[in-house]
């Protein structure tokens, strides 16, 4: 879309309102591109009692994330154009099919992350696909790119998804404990925090599965992208997930990326070619699949690396894409 600098210049006066959840790392992501382009107020259900005090009609624009509850407290009376972003999670495991149908028809227009959750989108609840785009909310490539090329000649574990059910860790401790009962102790590192941490290192505690398996709880980005150095191979079991910004900082860290067969996955996994799939929710087939990655040698892997890492520069890189979430916007303000 080409802009005259004297649309530029009205559509950066324009006042955008940014309505959240949480404040976790994609507001904050969607928060600063929107502060560069345009004036921006941002109110999240977690922080604030008094949304209902918000006078929506000074605003050129709303932005609501996730398409849940942040969309359900704008008065359905308001005439601003409300843009909503599915963090995938909203419409995977959403139980109010008809509240979360009714939000869809506030919007004007829908930003999503991957074609699983546009194809929802439009099928499952008869949103016009005129109405519905598709940007990988990807991750900061310049902090996750590899400093240097892996060796494979170690091939340690690391998983990064918080510990809340839909993320499965516990299917990754499950396969740890098949291939320990098979003599295979491999060395695991988990980020991250959420309710299943603490009964899941007890029961670890309790089996003596493996002494290499370490829980570091959460850690900024900058942490985890060094991590990503020294560690080989990336897990993820999530049985739900839109393009997880986890992977993508996996993969533009060139490391091997064992994940789960979900349909979002295999939007950004070519098995054995750029990565490894495994059966969703299935320990045994993450065991076997962690079988044949540590069978192959270093310069196999390497190949693999490379191939996942150039997957994430030319589809993952938020610095550019968000442009084009910007312009998203710009399309609903005019």
């Amino acid at each position: 879309m080409k802009l005259s600098l004297g649309t530029l210049h009205n559509l950066r006066d324009s006042k955008v309102i940014y309505i959240g959840e949480t404040k976790g790392i994609h507001d904050l992501r969607f928060i600063k591109a929107i502060g560069e382009r345009f004036q921006l107020d941002s109110f999240f259900l977690s922080e604030n009692g008094d949304l209902e005090k918000i006078d929506y009609s000074q605003y050129d624009l709303i932005v609501a994330a996730p398409l849940t509850r942040p969309i359900s407290v704008i008065p359905s009376s308001t005439q601003i154009p409300i843009v909503g972003i599915s963090l995938a999670y909203d419409l995977n495991s959403v139980s109010a099919k008809a509240a979360l149908s009714a939000n869809l028809q506030e919007c004007s227009f829908i930003i999503c992350d991957c074609q699983y959750i546009c194809d929802k989108i439009i099928n499952e609840y008869g949103i016009n696909q005129k109405r519905v785009g598709v940007i990988a909310y990807g991750c900061d490539l310049d902090l996750f790119v590899a400093k240097s090329p892996k060796t494979f000649n170690e091939k340690n574990l690391l998983v990064t998804r918080n510990w809340f059910p839909t993320h499965s860790n516990r299917i990754v401790i499950d396969a740890l404990q098949r291939l320990h009962n098979q003599g295979i102790d491999l060395k695991c590192t988990f980020v991250g925090d959420g309710p299943e941490l603490q009964e899941s290192k007890r029961e670890l505690i309790e089996k003596s599965i493996n002494s290499n398996i370490s829980f570091l709880g959460s850690k900024s980005p900058i942490e985890i992208s060094h991590l990503m150095e020294t560690h080989e191979i990336y897990i993820s079991a999530s049985q739900s997930d839109g393009s997880s910004v986890s992977l993508m900082e996996a993969l533009a860290s060139g490391m091997i990326c064992v994940v789960s067969n979900f349909p979002s996955n295999l939007e950004w996994i070519k098995d054995r070619y750029s990565g490894f799939l495994f059966q969703n929710g299935s320990g045994e087939s993450l065991a076997n699949t962690l079988k044949e990655v540590l069978a192959l040698d270093p310069q196999t892997l390497a190949i693999i690396g490379e191939r996942a890492r150039k997957t994430a520069a030319e589809k993952a890189n938020w610095g550019k894409n968000k442009m084009e979430f910007l312009e998203f916007l710009e399309s609903v303000i005019e």
